[in-house]
C-alpha cells in the first residue's frame, strides 16, 4: 500500500470530485461573461448597456423574446386558421407574457379595438398598417410571431417545447432570437464537455500507443489530465462558479495539452540506464514546459473579461495538477515497469543545415508579408457567428433578413414625470417616422393610431398592446435593425438620442446588440494585452531555465513565427478575430515554446543536433500529432466557434512543430558559434 500512497490519495480525491461536479455543475451561455468589468451581477456592473437591459426587464416584466417565422402553403390572406390556433396556444403557455403576430395586430375602429383576423383569414388591409411589415410579407406567404417570455423565465429551456408546438401546425418554421441561440449553443457546450473529449481521448490514445508501444503508458498519459479536469472543476463549482462558452473547453485543453507531459515523461525513461537519473533529467523540461504553457493561459487573468480569466485559472491550475500527479503517482507506477517493447523513434534525423536554411527563408518570406495581411484580419462577432452556415439558427437568420430585412431589435423606452396624454401620440408618431428614416432601421413598431391613455387601459386585456406599455408614465418602441444597422448599432443609438432629446422626455435604449458591440470593442485590446503579457511571462520563465539572454531569445523565436502565422491563417481562411479566436495566440505561444524548451534542453546536454532530434524528435512529433488530432475532433462541431479554434490551433501547432524540429537546431548552432 505504501508503495502506491500518492496513487491511492488521488483516486480518493477524484471520486470526491466526481460527486461535486455532477451535483453542482452548471453551464451558462449568455454573452455577458465576455463584457469588460462584468462580475455576474447586472445591478453592480459598470456597463451601462447591461444595466439598461436589466432595467428593461424590470420595467416591462420580461424582455427575453424570440421570433417565429412560419410559411403558408398558399397565403395567410386565404387561410390563417393554423396561424391563429398557434398564436392562441402560445398565449396559453404559463411562461409566455404575450405574443404579437398578424392575427392580433390591433387597429382602432371608432371607439372599438379590432384585429385584421376575420373569418379564418388575415385581411389584406393589414398591408396598409405601417407596423404590419414586421409581421407579414406582402404576398402573405410568411408570417412572423414575436414571443415575449415572462420575467425570470429560463427561456432557453422552453425552446424545444415551443419548436415542437410550432412544428405541429407548420412543417416549415424557423425560430430565432437569443434564447434560441442559447438553446442550440447549450447543446453544443454539453457535447464539448461530455462527447467531444471522448473522441479526442481515442484519437490521441491511438497516436500515443503507436509511438510508446505501451498500453499502460498511453492510458496513463491521457487519464491524468482527464482526472485533473474533474478536480479543478470540483473546486470551481464548490466556490459557486459556473462554466461558460469558453471555460467548457477546459477539459479539451487539459486533455490535449496535459497528455504531452506523460508522453515526454515515459519517453525519457529510456534515455538513461538509471530510472532515477531519467526522472531527474526530464523533470525540469516538463516542469518549465508546463509553466510556460500555463503562462500563456495565465496572461488571460490580467484581462478584464471574466470568461478569459476563468479559463486561464482553470487550465493553468489543471496543468499544474497534471505535472504533480505524473511526478508522484507516475513515478510509483513506472519506477519498476519493464515494457516488452521500447517507444518508436520513427527513424527521425536532423535534416541538416541546408534544408534548415531553406525552411527558414520560407518562414521569413511569409512573415515578411504579414504587415500587408494583418490589417485585413476581420474583427468582431455576435451569437449568430458562433454557428456554421448550414446550421438551423443561421438558416432562420438568413430567412428573416431576406423576408423581413431585420435582425434582433433595439428597445427605445420613453419616460415622463407625468402620465402620457392623448396629444403625445402626435409626438410619438413623429419619433417613429424620423427613426424609420435611418437606413439602418427596418421598422419602428408602435401602435401610433391608438392614444397612449387608451392603450394603457386596453393593454390590461390585450397582450399585443401590453408589450408597449410599462405604466402610465413609461412606454417602449421596438426598433428593428437591418443587418447593416446591427453592425452600426452605436450609430443608430446616437441617431435615436438626437431625435428623442428634442422632445424633452427621458429615455434609454437597450438591446443585446449593444452588449455585443461592447464585447467587440474590447477584443482587439484584449488580444494585444494577452500577447504582450504571455510574451513577458514566457520569456521570464525561459530565461530562468537557461540563464542566458541569447539562449532565452533563441527559444522564443518559434513562438514569434507561430503568433504571426496565426493571424495570417485568419486572413486566408476568413476567420474573425473574436471572443473565441482571440485566445489562440496566447495558447499557441505556451504550447510551441514547450517543443522549443525540450529541444534546447537536450541540445545543451548533447551539443549536437543529430542526437537531439533522435532523442526528443519522436515525442515532439507525437505530441504535435496528438494535439492536431485532438483539435481535429472539433471540426465536427456545429459551432463555427469551435471549428475556428480547431483550425487555428491545428495550423499553429503544425507551424510551431515544423519550425522547432527543422529550423531551431540551426538557430541554436548559430547562437553557439557566435557566443564561442
Amino acid at each position: 500500500m505504501k508503495k502506491y500512497v500518492f496513487t491511492i490519495v488521488y483516486v480518493v480525491l477524484v471520486i470526491a470530485s466526481f460527486v461535486v461536479v455532477f451535483s453542482l455543475g452548471k453551464i451558462e451561455t449568455g454573452p455577458e461573461v465576455f463584457l469588460p468589468g462584468y462580475n455576474g451581477d447586472p445591478e453592480r456592473t459598470t456597463n451601462e448597456n447591461v444595466k439598461n437591459l436589466f432595467r428593461l426587464n424590470q420595467d416591462f416584466g420580461g424582455s427575453s423574446s424570440i421570433v417565429i417565422v412560419v410559411e403558408s402553403s398558399e397565403s395567410f390572406f386565404k387561410d390563417a386558421r393554423a396561424l391563429y390556433d398557434l398564436h392562441e396556444e402560445l398565449e396559453r403557455k404559463s411562461y409566455i407574457s404575450n405574443v404579437m403576430s398578424p392575427v392580433n395586430l390591433p387597429r382602432l375602429s371608432g371607439f372599438r379595438l379590432e384585429s385584421y383576423f376575420k373569418n379564418g383569414t388575415v385581411s389584406e388591409d393589414i398591408l396598409n398598417d405601417p407596423s404590419a411589415e414586421s409581421f407579414i410579407t406582402k404576398d402573405g406567404r410568411y408570417a412572423l410571431l414575436n414571443v415575449i417570455f415572462k420575467k425570470d423565465v429560463n427561456a432557453r429551456e422552453k425552446i424545444p417545447e415551443i419548436k415542437s408546438l410550432v412544428s405541429k401546425y407548420f412543417e416549415k418554421n424557423y425560430l430565432f432570437g437569443e434564447p434560441v441561440l442559447d438553446s442550440a449553443l447549450f447543446k453544443e457546450l454539453v457535447k464539448q464537455t461530455l462527447v467531444y473529449p471522448v473522441f479526442m481521448f481515442l484519437v490521441i490514445f491511438f497516436l500515443f500507443y503507436y509511438q510508446l508501444r505501451s498500453f499502460r503508458a498511453a492510458l496513463f498519459s491521457l487519464i491524468v489530465p482527464v482526472l485533473s479536469t474533474f478536480f479543478v472543476f470540483a473546486v470551481f463549482f464548490a466556490v459557486g462558479k459556473t462554466l461558460n462558452t469558453l471555460t467548457v473547453m477546459t477539459i479539451s485543453f487539459l486533455l490535449i495539452i496535459g497528455s504531452a507531459y506523460g508522453l515526454h515523461f515515459y519517453n525519457a525513461l529510456f534515455r538513461f540506464e538509471d530510472r532515477k537519473e531519467a526522472i531527474r533529467h526530464i523533470f525540469k523540461p516538463v516542469l518549465f514546459s508546463m509553466l510556460t504553457t500555463a503562462a500563456g493561459f495565465m496572461s488571460f487573468i490580467f484581462i478584464d473579461i471574466r470568461a478569459f480569466r476563468e479559463l486561464g485559472i482553470l487550465v493553468s491550475s489543471g496543468l499544474a495538477v497534471v505535472v504533480l500527479v505524473i511526478f508522484t503517482s507516475g513515478v510509483e507506477l513506472f519506477r519498476d515497469y519493464s515494457p516488452k517493447r521500447l517507444p518508436r523513434n520513427f527513424g527521425m534525423k536532423y535534416v541538416g543545415r541546408k534544408a534548415a536554411k531553406v525552411a527558414l527563408i520560407v518562414f521569413l518570406i511569409m512573415a515578411g508579408l504579414s504587415p500587408f495581411l494583418l490589417p485585413r484580419v476581420p474583427v468582431g462577432s455576435d451569437m449568430v457567428s458562433y454557428f456554421s452556415k448550414n446550421s438551423e439558427p443561421v438558416k432562420a437568420y438568413d430567412l428573416i433578413v431576406d423576408k423581413f430585412n431585420m435582425r434582433e431589435p433595439l428597445y427605445l423606452v420613453l419616460e415622463k414625470d407625468s402620465p402620457f396624454v392623448g396629444t403625445d401620440s402626435r409626438i410619438i408618431r413623429d419619433l417613429v417616422e424620423k427613426i424609420e428614416q435611418s437606413g439602418y432601421v427596418s421598422s419602428a413598431v408602435f401602435p401610433v393610431d391608438i392614444p397612449v391613455p387608451i392603450m394603457y387601459t386596453l393593454s390590461r386585456t390585450n397582450p399585443f398592446l401590453k408589450t408597449f406599455v410599462g405604466d402610465r408614465n413609461r412606454i417602449r418602441l421596438i426598433v428593428n435593425l437591418t443587418p447593416e444597422g446591427y453592425e452600426h448599432a452605436k450609430e443608430v443609438v446616437k441617431q435615436i438620442n438626437e431625435i428623442v432629446e428634442k422632445t424633452g422626455w427621458q429615455h434609454y435604449v437597450a438591446g443585446s446588440v449593444l452588449i455585443w458591440n461592447d464585447i467587440n470593442d474590447s477584443i482587439l485590446r484584449s488580444q494585444i494585452q494577452s500577447i504582450v503579457l504571455a510574451s513577458i511571462m514566457i520569456f521570464g520563465m525561459v530565461f530562468a531555465i537557461f540563464r542566458k539572454f541569447l539562449s532565452a531569445l533563441s527559444v522564443m523565436i518559434p513562438i514569434a513565427f507561430t503568433t504571426v502565422f496565426n493571424f495570417i491563417f485568419m486572413v486566408f481562411f476568413g476567420i474573425n478575430l473574436d471572443v473565441s479566436t482571440s485566445i489562440t495566440s496566447g495558447i499557441l505561444m505556451g504550447l510551441v515554446v514547450d517543443y522549443s524548451i525540450h529541444i534546447a534542453s537536450e541540445e545543451r546536454r548533447l551539443k549536437d543536433p543529430h542526437p537531439v532530434i533522435e532523442n526528443v524528435g519522436p515525442s515532439v512529433l507525437t505530441n504535435a500529432l496528438g494535439l492536431i488530432g485532438g483539435f481535429a475532433v472539433l471540426l465536427f462541431s456545429e459551432l463555427a466557434l469551435f471549428k475556428n479554434i480547431s483550425i487555428l490551433m491545428m495550423l499553429g501547432i503544425g507551424v510551431g512543430a515544423t519550425f522547432t524540429l527543422i529550423v531551431q537546431p540551426l538557430i541554436l548552432q548559430e547562437k553557439k558559434t557566435e557566443t564561442s
